[in-house]
């Protein structure tokens, strides 16, 4: 079978799609990748074709002069006014032309892939959503805390409610203005129309994080989450250096904030490094250095590991509450601190505290000595980690959210 497949964004955004159009691939089906230049390493080394969507956007470039982006509004008018209309318009006139040359069985793009679904919705091709983060499902029927402070639970499912409506209203009119610039308007190209449109709305997420609910449409599925995490380098393990900090002593406290947030979150790092060496322990951070801010003693700073492969041998976590992150830490079987920062963040970091694998520490207020605290929890709650460990054996069973992802997309073409 053929297919067409695409995504953007943070390594959390992007390697889930990017891990289902790879097992599809190995499976036989033929696949092309069409993303930004910024991904075209990644999909080549996944074994895909890749074709080039636009000019290059370096996301890391970008946020590293411009950390403003990583707050909520600036990150969200961002996303709005550039990144976003940028990429759908780039992705819908390259994808227009591979569905009228190469007539896929489907196409397969993140949730915000809008460019390749106004496409596929204009000839009639089956289409796949596949969402990173359980939020985009939030409803009233399914509420989730959401913000940096909590809902008394009793307006809980109103408030959601009536900010999803606002939210849904809001992005209908903002796609529709969107399509009309760079020409897709044979279709309803809004959020409403595209999520009912879709054949597949896949949640790269298990049932034991976000259970299914009532309200949820017919199209909807939550597959687990995506083993994807060696899709982010072509690395084939921890470098020598982190293997040799790691064999030199106990395990140590682990800071990671993403493949973007580690970029512009310097005092954010720094403070945890701090509390881990107030609490005597050691400390790996993943990214770079914070500037103008002197790590202690004990610290190992790397550019980049593996997730999967570091988190488990880890005392402790301290993560931004990140979909990628948060679901990688849930696998490792080893208690976090969650610090959010932005967006989706604030509504991850109340599910593992919901879930007793980890300890949230607001935004609001937050400083070293509340970084401390929780993280002494964490050590020191022999609870806690017990219940991360029975969370992580339980999905250590599950099977991979990319093969069953893969499977009922196969699976459509018996419909």
């Amino acid at each position: 079978m053929r297919y067409v497949a695409t995504s953007f964004g943070s390594a959390g955004d992007f390697l889930p799609t990017l891990a289902v159009a790879r097992v599809l691939r190995a499976a036989g089906h033929e696949v092309v990748f069409v993303t930004n230049p910024f991904h075209e390493q990644a999909v080549r080394a996944a074994g895909l074709e890749y074709v080039a969507a636009g000019e290059l956007v370096d996301l890391y470039e970008l946020i590293a002069s411009h950390p403003e982006m990583l707050r909520t509004g600036e990150g969200v008018k961002a996303l709005v006014e550039d990144l976003a209309p940028t990429f759908f318009a780039a992705n819908y006139w390259v994808a227009k032309e591979l569905l009228r040359q190469r007539r896929p069985d489907g196409v397969i793009g993140s949730n915000l892939s809008y460019g390749l679904f106004w496409a596929a919705a204009e000839r009639r091709v089956p289409a796949v959503m596949i969402a990173a983060t359980q939020i985009s499902w939030i409803t009233r029927r399914a509420p989730l805390q959401c913000l940096d402070f909590a809902v008394p639970a009793p307006i809980l499912p109103w408030a959601v409610g009536a900010v999803r409506g606002v939210a849904v209203a809001l992005a209908d009119h903002w796609l529709r203005s969107v399509a009309r610039t760079v020409g897709a308007t044979a279709i309803d190209p809004s959020l409403t129309a595209i999520e009912a449109h879709v054949d597949l709305h896949l949640g790269m997420w298990p049932e034991l994080v976000r259970p299914r609910s009532d309200g949820d449409a017919p199209n909807t599925r939550a597959c687990g989450f995506a083993r994807a995490g060696q899709l982010g380098t072509t690395a084939k393990g921890l470098s020598a250096a982190l293997e040799s900090f790691l064999a030199s002593g106990s395990a140590p406290v682990v800071i990671a904030l993403g493949s973007i947030y580690s970029l512009g979150s310097d005092d954010l790092v720094a403070d945890a490094a701090e509390a881990s060496a107030d609490l005597g322990q050691r400390c790996v951070v993943v990214g770079p250095a914070p500037r103008e801010r002197t790590l202690p003693a004990g610290t190992c700073v790397v550019p980049y590991a593996a997730y999967h492969l570091l988190f488990p041998r880890a005392r402790a976590l301290v993560i931004h509450g990140g979909a990628g992150t948060t679901g990688e830490s849930l696998k490792s079987g080893r208690p976090a601190v969650v610090c959010p920062l932005a967006f989706d963040q604030f509504g991850l970091a109340w599910q593992v505290e919901g879930l007793g694998t980890g300890v949230r520490v607001p935004k609001k207020g937050r400083s070293r000595a509340t970084i401390v605290d929780a993280l002494q929890r964490a050590i020191q709650d022999d609870g806690m980690e017990a219940r991360a460990a029975e969370v992580a054996d339980e999905l250590s069973r599950a099977p991979d959210g990319a093969e069953l992802a893969a499977s009922l997309i196969t699976g459509l073409a018996s419909r």
